[in-house]
């Protein structure tokens, strides 16, 4: 029992009639020292301590010890009017009793403290672990988002810019993943002759593992680029094959597959080749301001070795434009035109309204916001990724740039 200097004669009063009271043999041996003697051979036996506070609060260092020994399992009780010991540490977790409790009830009270010590201390150590637990997890989340963020900001650097010039035209692109990554993947790539190449993917799910296989749609695509042959890169048929047998061969025991669209864009002809594997099909908008769908199809990509893949061409003529996109557009549309048929129809009455645009910049602007993106995304049946690619032929054909 701790207590103030002068009071230390009541205090060995107070511990007899405790002892006395005691409900249960052997009694305990009361020990009463004051506020200061708080120190390691004191308490090492003990198994509660007392603390008067009816002189005056015990010095800070008493305090904090006692603190410690809480959270170490040893109860404190504390014995009179706590309110300035609870205006200076209001969380100190002790148990507290008034000053006129009967040494009787008082002997009950340390008798249940000390009997529960073995459950107080099971209680604690799994206080600790769990919050050891806590901590662990705690820091994993923290390393994950940290590689999400570093993941994210490498495929923002892979994207093409908002609008990228081109020979004979221009590509916008709208990008816009659910959450830090994106399974959407949009790449534009300057081929020999002037010629451009877009690829438009989307792959299965969201987050981290669609992101990865994304990811390696666009190792496969630089891998062919760097090899610069252009039986592959000039021929979406030949590309989206190769694009197949690399997600196979990486794929192993588990199903992982995607959609895509492979498109080369020749402004010498005006001529657009266009393969596309299990993708929505792209939309043409003429200069006159008609739509219509371009009907390329194709088989999935990553769930069958030894596919094989179509190519159909059109001849674009000035001031056309071609939009493709993934079904996160078709989702998005749906939502914000609910009163048009299908997703499908809802996309096309999107494009048809920003088609009216005289840039291609004016174009997609008009797509984000229809879109409603600045408000951010919105919960319910739109949670996949958004990716648009906007391919404008120039109203002036223009001379092809060539290599000195």
């Amino acid at each position: 029992m701790l207590t103030a200097e002068p009071a230390l004669l009541k205090a060995r009063r107070l511990a007899s009639a405790i002892a006395a009271a005691w409900p249960a043999e052997p009694s305990p041996e009361v020990t009463v020292a004051s506020h200061a003697s708080l120190d390691l051979p004191l308490v090492e036996h003990a198994d509660a301590v007392l603390v008067d506070l009816g002189h005056q609060l015990p010095p800070g260092e008493t305090i904090l010890g006692l603190l410690t020994l809480g959270e170490m399992g040893l109860p404190a009780v504390l014995l009179g009017d706590d309110t300035e010991f609870r205006r200076m540490y209001p969380d100190h977790g002790l148990l507290h009793v008034d000053r006129g409790i009967d040494p009787h009830a008082l002997a009950g009270i340390l008798l249940g403290v000390t009997h529960r010590q073995d459950e107080v201390m099971d209680l604690l150590h799994e206080s600790g672990r769990s919050r050891h637990e806590v901590q662990r997890l705690d820091r994993q989340l923290d390393r994950l988002q940290h590689e999400l963020q570093g993941a994210s900001r490498l495929q923002t650097q892979s994207l093409p810019e908002p609008i990228q010039p081109i020979e004979g035209g221009s590509v916008a692109t709208l990008w816009k993943p659910a959450g830090e990554v994106s399974g959407d993947l949009a790449n534009v790539v300057e081929l020999e002759g002037g010629c451009t190449a877009l690829l438009v993917a989307d792959s299965i799910g969201h987050g981290v593992p669609a992101a990865m296989l994304s990811m390696n749609l666009q190792r496969t695509l630089t891998e062919a680029r760097e090899e610069g042959d252009p039986s592959v890169l000039h021929s979406p048929a030949r590309m989206l094959r190769r694009l197949n047998e690399s997600l196979v061969r990486t794929a192993g025991d588990e199903t992982r597959f995607a959609t895509a669209l492979y498109a080369v864009f020749d402004p010498r002809t005006g001529r657009l080749l266009v393969g596309a594997a299990g993708h929505p099909a792209p939309i043409l908008v003429r200069s006159g301001g008609t739509l219509e769908r371009l009907p390329a199809q194709g088989p999935l990509l990553g769930l069958f070795s030894g596919e094989c893949y179509s190519e159909s061409g059109w001849t674009l003529q000035p001031s056309d434009r071609v939009v493709f996109y993934t079904d996160g557009i078709e989702q998005a549309s749906a939502c914000v035109r609910s009163c048009i048929g299908s997703s499908a129809d809802a996309v096309e009455d999107l494009v048809r309204t920003a088609a009216t645009a005289g840039s291609p910049v004016s174009f997609m602007d008009q797509i984000h916001t229809a879109l409603d993106l600045e408000n951010g995304r919105r919960t319910g049946e739109d949670v996949d990724d958004l990716t648009m690619v906007c391919l404008s032929v120039d109203a002036t054909p223009t001379p092809i740039r060539r290599a000195a």
